[in-house]
């Protein structure tokens, strides 16, 4: 165990020679605030090494030199900072574009100023920079490049699991959960889980995240009366269904996850008490206001009769026939799309596309204008979406 007191004047000759490399070997005495800074630098270092060694090591005579615990636990800290740089670049990279105020200024700028500013030499306890973005679990006795790589870690899982959902769709949901989704604190995976979990756990489409009300009925009667340890078995094993399908096998993220849905559980058996799950298990609000203009989707088909219709439309023959069934039993964009992906061919792209609202046209066109924005070749477009793009759409003008 390090011992402060037996390591004083080893402890104090490290706090010179750092101050002396600070000023470039200005002789004169140490101001009080700065030998307090210096000093919990290099007990940080100290401790950050210590932290990371098992514990019977820990006990060794080795295990109690300052000189040997700082050299080796800088050298951590400095091993943690390039990690953690490099993770920085690979979330900016494949960052979720959510307008979200809080998650946008945390990484482009709160962050940012994190890796200008740390300085790991003289200030390793320091956590500069404004990190306003919360996580699903708070972080907890963590400071300096040892928070921040934390806060990284899990932010990088909560990026991975959110991409494996449509940007536009998460962001409806956002909106469902709160219409000034993008100017208020908020954890975009904890919303995005809780949501899938439910529909999984109901065995609904866990790609359609918005939950409706008959489906939140049916999870109020499938889990109103589960004490909390089995409301975590089912959330844990509906969990463990959803990583398997997104093929998500990384042992630190599913733990995580596992952790979140635990914390999500007590909310959950909350909500359940008073009958209150809208806040919970929310169904996405998918308009969209541009000037004038708003375009609200309609409900999406219950999942086996959109299975059964699919099937209907793949076995007929005439545009006419699909075009009177397509009139007749969908009402959402979503669902619209997703058959223009299965069941219409190249020739009957057009007559699909007479079906639309100016509106419904409008929308489309902002979504596969988004993707080609995000960095999509027109190239890898589907085959509906060129079709779309060549249809002679003009976005209208309100």
């Amino acid at each position: 165990m390090f011992d402060i007191e037996a390591n004083k004047n080893d402890l104090m000759m490290i706090l010179i020679d750092k101050y002396k490399k600070y000023t470039v070997n200005d002789h004169s005495s140490i101001p009080v605030e700065k030998a307090q800074q210096l000093m919990s630098s290099i007990l940080y270092c100290v401790n950050g090494y210590l932290k990371s060694l098992d514990k019977a090591i820990v006990a060794t005579d080795e295990y109690n030199n300052a000189v040997i615990l700082y050299e080796r636990g800088l050298e951590l800290e400095k091993r943690n900072l390039s990690s953690a740089k490099k993770l920085f670049e690979n979330i900016k990279l494949n960052m979720q574009d959510i307008d979200n105020i809080y998650y946008q200024d945390t990484l482009s700028e709160g962050l940012e100023s994190f890796f200008r500013n740390y300085d790991v030499l003289y200030a390793a306890h320091e956590t500069p920079g404004s990190i306003d973005y919360q996580l699903a679990l708070d972080i907890e006795d963590f400071t300096g490049i040892e928070y921040i790589l934390e806060y990284l870690n899990r932010l990088y899982a909560e990026n991975n699991f959110c991409s494996c959902f449509p940007a536009n769709e998460i962001e409806s949901l956002l909106r469902g959960y709160n219409t000034d989704f993008k100017n208020i604190p908020l954890n975009i995976f904890e919303i995005v889980i809780r949501n899938v979990i439910g529909l999984e756990i109901i065995g609904e489409n866990i790609m359609q995240l918005s939950i409706n009300d008959s489906q939140r009925s049916e999870l109020y009667e499938t889990l109103s009366a589960l004490e909390i340890e089995q409301i975590q078995e089912r959330m844990i094993i509906a969990l463990n269904e959803i990583l398997k399908f997104f093929e998500i096998d990384d042992k630190k993220q599913k733990s995580y996850m596992i952790k979140v849905a635990i914390e999500l559980s007590y909310e959950i058996k909350h909500a359940l008490s008073i009958k209150r799950l809208e806040n919970i298990f929310v169904k996405s609000n998918h308009s969209i206001i541009q000037g004038k203009a708003s375009f609200i989707d309609g409900e999406m088909m219950e999942l086996n009769s959109f299975r059964q219709l699919i099937e209907e439309l793949k076995d007929c023959r005439h545009i006419s026939d699909k075009i009177i069934m397509i009139r007749e039993s969908v009402h959402s964009i979503r669902d619209l799309t997703d058959i223009l992906d299965t069941c219409i061919w190249e020739n009957e792209y057009d007559k699909v596309f007479e079906l639309l609202s100016d509106a419904e046209k409008k929308y489309i066109y902002e979504q596969i204008h988004m993707e080609v924005m995000t960095g999509i070749d027109e190239e890898d477009l589907k085959d509906w979406q060129k079709a779309f793009l060549s249809y002679g759409y003009n976005t209208p003008q309100y």
